[in-house]
């Protein structure tokens, strides 16, 4: 589909003119729909062109799901899911095709929804006509059939698309054959290790199958049950694939064993995967709305306190190898005894890690503390896949906009040359007042240096504002102290603002100015701005 017009935000989301149709439509029933309500008029049919919302539906997830299940859909997919959405209806179209996807979406984060919707596009758009949904139970896999029946029982669907009752064959619990959008359909439920050799209804074998949650917790802790499940999905059930194609899908979430199946497919080079955890690596939800990020923070609370930790790590973060580290006290993340003019703090600080070197990970981290009675606040974190001139622009930007004057650049090895550039920089922009310094790590290992500033906020040495909260939570339980190739940015310059202090905390003061004149007369707008011809600009 061919991005249209210049808008960053429409081709980061791949939106092409029909979706904007998709969109224009929603928007336009959504109105309908609120002044028909305002008004004291009575109740009355809202009209649209059937081929606008059909195409709107083949286009748009959203639309899809508003229009499908209008009494339950009621937050737009996250960028995340919209962009497993995209994968596997790419994957669908493809002739003679047997793509393997493993899809990987926490708990409570919509993954059975988005399978039912996928289904539905699937009968309603594609020539699939054998769909077949395997859960860890028959019963199950029948009430994932029962609900894309129900959508496809909701009047908007038979009114844009038809009755498919009216060309009804067969209809159980585990079976639907019928004849819809002209084509003979089969739509069939299983449990894993159902029967399923030789399935062949109507000289057609499955060319869509889905393995949805096949696995359950209690299976995961086992070898032998978790083998067994294993064999009969790829020893069985996958070869009753039609010869003609076949689209496999394998969604769960991860467990903590060893024999997770998804953890197997994660490493296996013949499946396409795609994984996500509730909280991202920068420390936001996946899906705010559906399950905001003082929610997911307040479960992983109390599973720390319970001691089951792995569990949230697993299931909610979808990593089989993380675990809170045993010796953070995640409550001492809450405590900020700081509030407006009353505490107002004696100076200001960033520390830079270029993380150029990091086995895995080429993502720079740039963190703001504030300092209260000669102890580091954290306040502030940028992160991203930087240049050494985006990480100079980023991290001006931020003294900027705090007047703070003092950065702490990790200097070990290659990364001393960014002083210099820093430096070299601000002459040529002519802002003035801020100090660069260098940090080194001397004796400390990193990990050492991280497992002291743990120990320092256990004993509320540093503090930790609730804005960067989640994205320090989410490198903490990612950490190994027993690992050398962690994601661990921040945590690293968590283990270089007490350093900060002791060594340079003269420079550090609020009171001092930073001079530049082309930042004092342009608006900052922090993602859209570049160094050009030695001028700053906004």
């Amino acid at each position: 589909m061919p991005a249209i017009g210049t808008n960053k935000w429409e081709e980061a989301l791949g939106i092409d003119a029909n979706s904007l149709i998709a969109i224009q439509l929603q928007k336009e029933l959504h109105d309908k729909e609120a002044a028909a309500i305002a008004s004291d008029a009575p109740e009355q049919e809202l009209q649209f062109d059937v081929n606008e919302v059909r195409d709107a539906a083949k286009r748009d997830l959203n639309f899809l799901a508003s229009l499908a299940m209008p009494t339950i859909f009621k937050y737009f997919f996250p960028f995340i899911l919209l962009t497993v959405w995209h994968l596997i209806i790419e994957l669908v179209f493809r002739p003679r095709d047997f793509s393997q996807v493993a899809l990987g979406i926490p708990r409570g984060h919509g993954k059975t929804t988005l399978i039912k919707l996928f289904v539905l596009f699937c009968i309603l758009f594609t020539k699939k006509q054998f769909i077949i949904i395997i859960s860890s139970t028959g019963p199950l896999a029948e009430n994932v059939l029962a609900d894309i029946i129900d959508m496809l029982n909701e009047q908007n669907i038979k009114r844009v698309f038809g009755d498919w009752t009216v060309g009804l064959e067969k209809d159980t619990q585990n079976l639907k054959k019928f004849t819809f959008c002209g084509r003979a359909i089969i739509l069939a439920a299983i449990g894993v290790e159902g029967s399923i050799r030789g399935l062949n209804i109507k000289n057609e074998r499955p060319d869509v199958m889905i393995f949805e949650d096949i696995q359950t917790a209690e299976a995961a802790e086992s070898k032998v049950q978790s083998d067994a499940i294993e064999r009969w999905m790829i020893g069985t059930a996958m070869k009753a694939k039609s010869p003609q194609g076949c689209l496999f899908i394998f969604i769960a979430n991860m467990y903590r064993t060893p024999y997770s199946i998804l953890r197997k497919l994660k490493k296996n080079p013949k499946w396409i995967k795609f994984i996500c955890g509730g909280i991202l690596s920068d420390g936001t939800a996946l899906w705010e709305e559906l399950q905001p990020l003082e929610q997911l923070l307040s479960e992983l609370d109390n599973d720390v306190a319970m001691g089951k930790e792995d569990i949230f790590a697993a299931e909610v973060l979808n990593d089989e190898n993380a675990a809170v580290y045993t010796k953070m006290n995640v409550a001492a993340l809450d405590v900020w005894p700081f509030s407006g003019e009353l505490d107002r703090p004696q100076g200001r600080f960033i520390v830079i890690d270029p993380s150029g070197n990091k086995k895995g990970s080429d993502l720079v981290t740039i963190g703001k503390f504030d300092v209260y009675d000669a102890k580091p606040a954290f306040v502030e974190v940028d992160e991203g896949s930087y240049s050494p001139g985006e990480t100079i622009k980023h991290a001006l930007l931020m003294c900027l906009k705090t007047n703070t004057t003092l950065i702490g650049v990790e200097s070990n090895a290659y990364q001393q040359s960014l002083c210099y550039w820093f430096d070299f920089i601000c002459r040529q922009l002519g802002i003035e007042g801020i100090q660069i310094v260098e940090l080194y790590s001397g004796s400390f290992s990193k990990n050492s240096r991280i497992a002291n500033s743990i120990k320092a906020i256990n004993a509320n040495e540093i503090y930790v504002h609730s804005s960067v909260k989640g994205a320090v939570l989410r490198q903490m339980i990612g950490w190994n102290p027993m690992k050398r190739d962690n994601i661990d940015g921040i945590l690293d310059i968590l283990g270089y603002a007490p350093k900060m202090i002791e060594e340079f905390s003269h420079l550090m003061t609020i009171e001092g100015e930073i001079v530049s004149q082309e930042f004092e007369s342009s608006k900052v707008v922090t993602d859209n701005c570049s160094f050009t011809n030695a001028v700053f600009t906004g």
